[in-house]
C-alpha cells in the first residue's frame, strides 16, 4: 500500500523556540524524565507502524543506554536548545526519512507516516505530563494547557502537521485516549520492551558491569522498580492491552514509590535534578541575562500505513479522513454511526486493508474531525460531509462501495436524497448496517412501556436531548453495562462494550448534543429509494436500537436490492460479526456489475412494513423476527 510522508517543517509562519519563561523548560528536563523513558517507549512501539520501525532499525536491546543518550540529546536540544532548535528539529526529522521498508504483504511503511510521526511526539507529551503528575512536582494552575500549546509548537519544529495535533489539551486527552482505544496493539516488540524492562543490562559504569555484581545484586532490584514505575505509569485500560501483570500488592508498592519520588525530586538540587542538557540550558541562559522567550502560545489498522487527508464539508467543517490499503485496488468508504468514531469499522479495515482501498472518515463533532457550530447537524450536514469525504478521495473516473452503518446508514440515504446525480457516478453498491429510515423513538425495543404512550417518551426525549450536549465524564460507572444491554447482542464478547464506552467518552459534547438532538426529532421515514445502485442491507436480530423490521422497510424500498441478511447481534454487526460484515463488503468490491437483485424481500414482509412506514413496530412484528429470518440470508458467526 502506499504510504502519503510529510517532512515539511511547518506550515505558514515558522514556529518559534522555546525559552526559559516556558512551562516546558521547567518540567521537562528533571529526573521524571529519566524514570519515565520505559514508559513512553511500550506506548511508541504500541502503535504498529512505530513498532515496525523500532523491530527494523532500533538498538534498544543491544545498545540501550547508547540509545537513550542519543535520543535525550535530540529531544533536549529541540526543547532546550533556543537558536539551535530547529537545526536539531531538522536533524531529527531527517533522521527518521530512512526509517521505512516493506511489509510481508508488499505495503510500505514509513517512520514519518503522519499518524506514527505524531504519536510518537504524543506519547513524549502525554508521557512528561504523566510523570510530572505522578512522580514530580505536580501541575500548577493553568500550566497544563499552556504545556501542551508549547508542545504544539516543538511538535511543529520537527515536522508534525499541525492539522494532526488537537487544538487544545482537552482535545488531546479525548484524542489520545481514542488512539489507546482503537489504534494501539500488543506485539513482539511490546513483550520485547517489557522483557527489556524486567531485566536491564548493565550501564557502562566498570564496577556495575561485573557479571556477579550486577546479575546478584542490582539487575534484580533495578529491573523490579523499573518494571514497576512503567506499570504504573500506565493507564488500566493500557496494561491489560499490552498484557502487563497488576495486582494489589504492586499498587501499593508503586504508590510508596512514587510518594517518594514526589518528595524528593523536586527537593533535589538543581545540580542533580535536572538532566545535563536541561541544566547546560538554564545556565546558559542565566548568563546570558535574557529571560528568553517563552514561546507564541498561538496556533501556528490496523498495523498497515495509512495516508491521512483532513476534508472540508460544504460548511467548513474539518473532516478526519484515513486512507489505507492500495491506491490502486476498489475502494470501500466507511461511515460510522453516533457516538463512535472510525475505529468502530477497525476489524473491517484490518481484514480488507491488505486488497482494498479503504476510506473512513469521522462524522463531524466525532473522533478526529471538528466540532460544528450550533445547528450544523442536520440531515443536510451528514449527506454534504459524505459528498466532501467522496469529492476528495474518490477519483472522477473511479467508484466506490460506500457503506454506513446506523447514522452511517442514515448519511448514505441523505446523500443519495440530497446528491441524486452523485449516487450512480460515485457509487458501485451501497451497504446500510444497522440502520433505519426514521421514526426512531416509535421504533427503539428499549424502554418503550404501553404503545399509548409513544407520544409521550417522544415529547419527554425531546425536552431532555437537549442534555446530552453537555461535558460527560469519560467514565460513569454502569454505563457500560448499560450500553451493552441496549446496543449489543448477549453472545457478544465483553470488550465491544469496553470499545463502545471508549468512543463515547471520547466523543465531543458538541457531536453529542448535536446529532442526538436530530435523532431525537427524525420522526419522519426516510424514502431509501434515491438510493438507486445495487444495495445491501444488513441487519440484527437482536438490535433494540434499529430492529429488523426497520431494515426490511429499507429493503422493500431499495430499487436494486441485492440481499438482505440478518445476523445474530445486536446494533454492532462489523464488531459482533466482524467476518460476516467483512465478507459481504468484499463480495460487493469485487461483483460484477448488471447483477440483478438476488434476495428480494418476501412480498408479505415488504407489505407489511410499508404499511407500517413512519409508524413504530407493533409487538407483532417483533414476534414475527425470528420466524422471517428464516426467509432472509443469515450467515453464522
Amino acid at each position: 500500500m502506499t504510504d502519503v510522508v510529510d517532512t515539511r517543517a511547518a506550515t505558514g509562519n515558522e514556529p518559534t523556540p522555546l525559552g526559559p519563561d516556558s512551562v516546558a523548560w521547567s518540567v521537562f528536563g528533571d529526573l521524571t524524565f529519566v524514570l519515565g523513558a520505559s514508559r513512553r517507549l511500550l506506548i511508541d512501539v504500541a502503535h504498529p507502524v512505530v513498532a515496525a520501525g523500532v523491530r527494523e532499525f532500533s538498538v534498544f536491546e543491544t545498545d540501550p543506554y547508547g540509545r537513550a543518550e542519543r535520543t535525550l540529546d535530540m529531544i533536549m536540544g529541540v526543547v532546550y536548545g533556543r537558536e539551535d532548535s530547529l537545526a536539531t528539529a531538522r536533524r531529527l526529522r531527517e533522521l527518521h526519512r530512512e526509517i521505512k521498508g516493506t511489509k510481508p504483504d508488499g505495503s510500505r511503511w514509513s517512520a514519518l507516516n503522519p499518524e506514527a510521526f505524531h504519536w510518537v511526539h504524543a506519547s513524549l507529551v502525554h508521557g512528561v505530563y504523566t510523570q510530572q503528575k505522578v512522580l514530580g512536582r505536580g501541575w500548577r494552575p493553568g500550566e497544563i494547557e499552556r504545556f501542551y500549546l508549547e508542545m504544539r509548537q516543538v511538535g511543529r519544529l520537527y515536522g508534525v502537521r499541525e492539522q494532526d495535533m488537537p487544538p487544545d489539551w482537552a482535545a488531546f486527552t479525548r484524542w489520545f485516549e481514542q488512539m489507546a482505544a482503537t489504534r494501539l496493539e500488543r506485539s513482539d516488540m511490546t513483550d520485547r520492551v517489557l522483557a527489556v524492562v524486567d531485566s536491564p543490562k548493565p550501564p557502562p559504569v566498570p564496577v556495575l558491569r561485573h557479571g556477579i555484581v550486577w546479575n546478584y545484586t542490582v539487575r534484580p532490584v533495578a529491573g523490579r522498580v523499573l518494571a514497576l514505575i512503567t506499570a504504573g505509569l500506565l493507564t488500566p485500560e493500557l496494561r491489560e492491552l499490552l498484557g502487563v501483570p497488576w495486582n494489589r500488592s504492586r499498587r501499593l508498592a508503586f504508590d510508596a514509590l512514587a510518594a517518594v519520588s514526589r518528595n524528593t525530586v523536586p527537593r533535589l538540587p538543581r545540580s542533580l535534578r535536572l538532566v545535563p542538557q536541561a541544566r547546560r540550558a538554564m545556565r546558559q541562559a542565566r548568563r546570558a541575562g535574557s529571560a528568553g522567550s517563552r514561546g507564541d502560545d498561538s496556533a501556528s489498522p490496523a498495523g498497515l500505513p495509512f495516508e491521512v487527508v483532513d476534508v472540508r464539508s460544504a460548511d467548513g467543517t474539518r473532516l478526519h479522513v484515513e486512507i489505507h490499503g492500495p491506491a490502486d485496488a476498489p475502494t470501500i468508504v466507511l461511515a460510522h454511526g453516533i457516538l463512535c468514531s472510525l475505529g468502530f469499522w477497525r476489524k473491517q479495515i484490518e481484514r480488507l486493508g491488505s486488497e482494498f482501498r479503504i476510506v473512513a472518515y469521522d462524522q463531524r463533532g466525532h473522533g478526529r474531525s471538528a466540532v460544528a457550530r450550533a445547528g450544523r447537524y442536520s440531515m443536510d450536514h451528514l449527506a454534504d460531509d459524505l459528498h466532501a469525504v467522496l469529492a476528495a478521495t474518490v477519483p472522477a473516473d473511479r467508484t466506490a462501495v460506500v457503506a454506513g452503518h446506523s447514522l452511517g446508514g442514515i448519511a448514505v440515504m441523505a446523500w443519495a436524497a440530497r446528491y441524486p446525480a452523485d449516487i450512480a457516478a460515485r457509487a458501485s453498491a451501497v451497504a446500510l448496517v444497522n440502520t433505519t429510515p426514521g421514526a426512531i423513538l416509535d421504533n427503539v425495543r428499549f424502554l418503550r412501556g404501553p404503545d399509548s404512550l409513544i407520544g409521550l417518551r417522544r415529547r419527554l426525549a425531546q425536552t431532555v436531548v437537549p442534555l446530552a450536549g453537555l461535558p460527560m465524564p469519560r467514565r460513569i460507572p454502569l454505563r457500560r453495562k448499560l450500553l451493552t444491554q441496549i446496543a449489543v447482542g448477549a453472545p457478544a464478547a465483553a470488550e465491544i462494550g469496553l470499545q463502545l464506552d471508549r468512543m463515547i467518552g471520547a466523543t465531543s459534547a458538541g457531536g453529542r448534543g448535536g446529532y442526538g438532538a436530530m435523532l431525537v426529532n427524525l420522526v419522519t421515514t426516510i424514502d431509501a429509494a434515491s438510493v438507486n445502485v445495487p444495495a445491501l442491507v444488513i441487519a440484527g436480530r437482536r438490535d433494540r436500537i434499529a430492529p429488523p423490521a426497520r431494515s426490511r422497510l429499507i429493503a422493500s424500498q431499495l430499487p436494486e436490492l441485492l440481499d438482505l441478511i440478518e445476523l445474530d447481534c445486536g446494533h454492532c454487526a462489523p464488531l459482533e460479526f466482524p467476518d460476516a460484515v467483512s465478507d459481504a463488503l468484499r463480495e460487493l468490491a469485487t461483483r460484477p456489475t448488471g447483477t440483478a437483485r438476488i434476495h428480494p424481500v418476501p412480498d408479505e414482509a415488504a407489505h407489511r412494513d410499508a404499511a407500517a412506514a413512519g409508524n413504530h413496530a407493533t409487538t407483532d412484528e417483533f414476534d414475527a423476527d425470528r420466524e422471517h429470518s428464516d426467509r432472509v440470508s443469515t450467515p453464522e458467526r
